[in-house]
């Protein structure tokens, strides 16, 4: 069995900025029907794909986001590994 306890932290997360990347990606995917708008740099685009569907298919009405992020894990201490 392994036992935990308080040490130091190697390990730290960050967001990471990827160059040409958005900050974020959106995705929304409708509950009725499971069709997705695919990933969107932006939430925006993800919405009028929704607005749209909606349109299409009038009893359509509720939508999950999935939205990701890049992080980064970097070394506790600033050192490189």
């Amino acid at each position: 069995m392994r036992r935990f306890g308080l040490h130091p932290a190697r390990w730290i997360m960050r967001p990471d900025p990827v160059r040409d990347a958005p900050e974020m990606i959106h995705e929304l995917v409708c509950t009725t029907c499971e069709v997705a708008s695919g990933a969107q740099g932006d939430f925006d685009a993800a919405r009028d794909w929704a607005f749209a569907h909606t349109d299409a298919n009038p009893t359509h009405l509720r939508y999950f986001e999935m939205a990701a992020r890049p992080w980064r894990v970097v070394p506790a201490d600033g050192d490189r590994p």
